[in-house]
């Protein structure tokens, strides 16, 4: 009697579609970056030296060993820190699934430090990279190569992702404090319009103080930041299924056409074509 056997389907819990870039880089003691904003995952690790980070809301200083992994349409910038001379490597990708995640610092294992060198080391002789950096294609010869590059790194990423390890101590000092109380403002009245006074009122600060706690931590204006904060959060109402104009109700903007505008000049596309993409 034949036997008849029922598979059991395993989902994945990273699954990378694409990748943009992968790159190492040595920058100078003085290196500051002013930061940006993308609809992609980067994984930044600090190879050797010290590294300023923003991300979102967190002020960190990463030594070597530890990672951060920056979520689409999260704010990042980047600096020297400690009068070193930071050595980092960063890929960042497209994926249409991963976990939510709360930690976005991780202190690698050193066999996990070893597997994202290994990975840098490799990435040259796979992939062709304009300028060494963005990701053009497969080297001819190179598919196989290429597909153990990425399942290594969606095992790499589920590792840190799943680890218990502790926390990672945030950068303390006054300045950095009130750049957290800010986002966080921000965060709690995003469904408002709010000029820099009202911002600046609601933080008991003054908008001078405002200005320039702002500018050192994120290196845009305040307003483009909150600005940013909302689209981030209208992808995530469409992607939730809200239609566009409840979206754009939600989030304080004036009219549809005011909201689809600045969503596109943000995102690069309108939201009913994001929205038409998320429901395939």
């Amino acid at each position: 009697m034949k036997k008849y056997f029922q598979g059991c389907a395993v989902n994945k819990y990273v699954n990378i579609t694409s990748v943009f870039t992968i790159y190492e880089k040595i920058f100078e003691d003085t290196y500051y970056f002013d930061g940006e904003s993308h609809d992609f995952w980067e994984f930044v690790c600090v190879l050797d030296g010290s590294l300023g980070v923003t991300a979102g809301e967190d002020v960190c200083i990463l030594e070597r060993g530890q990672s951060v992994l920056h979520r689409p349409m999260e704010f990042h910038r980047l600096w020297s820190e400690k009068k070193t001379e930071p050595h980092i490597c960063v890929i960042s990708f497209a994926a249409d699934v991963m976990p939510q995640i709360k930690e976005k610092q991780f202190q690698l294992t050193e066999e996990e430090y070893n597997t994202i060198s290994g990975l840098m080391e490799r990435a040259g002789s796979i992939f062709n990279r304009d300028r060494e950096i963005l990701v053009k294609g497969v080297h001819s010869g190179k598919e196989a190569e290429s597909q153990i590059f990425f399942n290594t790194f969606e095992s790499f990423l589920l590792s840190v992702l799943t680890e218990k390890t502790p926390g990672m101590d945030a950068y303390v000092s006054v300045s950095a404090d009130n750049y957290r109380s800010i986002v966080r403002t921000l965060e709690k009245h995003i469904a408002e319009h709010l000029t820099q006074a009202d911002i600046a009122g609601l933080c008991n600060m003054s908008p001078a103080s405002l200005k320039k706690t702002f500018s050192k931590y994120a290196g845009i204006g305040i307003m483009t930041y909150f600005t940013q904060m909302k689209i981030r959060r209208a992808m995530e109402l469409l992607k939730e299924g809200c239609g566009i104009n409840e979206t754009a109700e939600v989030l304080g903007f004036c009219d549809r056409n005011y909201f689809s505008t600045v969503f596109k000049r943000t995102t690069g596309e309108s939201p009913a074509n994001y929205l038409r993409k998320q429901q395939q």
